[in-house]
């Protein structure tokens, strides 16, 4: 199925009409759009463009909802900077029917306590108002565990580009991409899993979100992922005859887990040929996969043996 398109919109991105009006247009149903980062006392930002940005998507048929950029280090932190989320998004006209988001990415913010102050931080943004909350961040911070999925209270919402899926359990909102084009533009753009954001919703449960799209009337042999890209199941076991880069997506841009050395040995249960690369899926357990290339499509040269 194709998943709802939501936009993540900053400074960084244009606020007039014809912009939102191209986003709805290229089939996004929603806009989450920065308003604040830090608190007053502290950084106290608010995003010049935030209001005129959240006028014109509205003007577009677009939802909008808000997400704060967070720097608490501590709970009396995390307070504060809910109460500066709250005035200015409801100064800029965002009510309960909105999401509030917590961005948690910050290197500064205290790897220790991350669950627990966005905890602080997302339940005084309900007191205040906003029944709908979540939080944000890549999905290299879930895996090791420095911000969780159930530590704490809303959707989730996961940043990891260039794979096939999120890569994390339990995932409502998947960010994908940050070059989606849009008039000119490259944003970051998310698939809404469960429509909670867009109001498309499904029935997809939420412990098992679709990491596949499947174009196949044999779900089990072949499908196409999320980005196109068709696969094949197939379990074997390959063995390299040179070093050659784990991924965490099966894209040259994808994120390096490592470099495997020559005469690795890797079990897959699945291969796909794209991009000038025949590439294979690494089961690894909790729902995740690692990819690596294993032949050049175009001269035939293979990087090892297959069994």
């Amino acid at each position: 199925m194709a998943y709802p398109l939501v936009a993540d919109i900053s400074s960084y991105q244009p606020s007039d009409a014809d912009f939102f009006t191209a986003l709805k247009n290229a089939g996004v149903k929603a806009v989450i759009v920065k308003i604040t980062e830090g608190s007053n006392p502290g950084t106290a930002y608010i995003s010049p463009k935030a209001q005129t940005q959240i006028t014109n998507a509205r003007n577009a048929g677009l939802r909008v909802h808000g997400y704060h950029f967070a720097r608490y280090n501590g709970n009396e932190d995390a307070r504060n900077e809910a109460a500066w989320f709250v005035k200015n998004a409801k100064a800029l006209g965002l009510a309960g029917d909105s999401y509030m988001i917590a961005d948690v990415e910050a290197s500064s913010d205290n790897a220790s306590q991350v669950d627990g102050d966005t905890t602080v931080f997302i339940n005084a943004v309900k007191a205040a108002g906003f029944p709908l909350v979540g939080k944000y961040s890549m999905a290299s911070w879930f895996w090791n565990g420095r911000i969780t999925v159930n530590g704490i209270p809303g959707l989730t919402w996961v940043a990891n580009y260039g794979g096939s899926q999120p890569g994390v359990d339990n995932t409502d909102l998947w960010q994908f991409t940050d070059a989606f084009a849009v008039g000119g533009v490259k944003l970051d753009m998310s698939y809404d899993f469960k429509g909670l954001l867009t109001g498309a919703a499904t029935t997809t449960n939420a412990s098992s979100i679709p990491t596949q799209v499947k174009t196949t009337t044999d779900p089990n042999k072949q499908w196409t992922d999320t980005l196109g890209d068709t696969w094949h199941s197939e379990d074997g076991t390959f063995t390299s005859n040179q070093a050659i880069n784990l991924r965490w997506g099966a894209k040259m841009s994808s994120a390096k887990i490592t470099t495997l050395p020559t005469g690795s040995v890797v079990k897959y249960d699945a291969w796909s040929n794209h991009d000038g690369y025949v590439w294979i899926r690494q089961p690894r357990g909790n729902g995740q996969y690692a990819y690596m290339v294993v032949r050049d499509a175009r001269t035939k040269e293979a990087f090892g043996s297959f069994k």
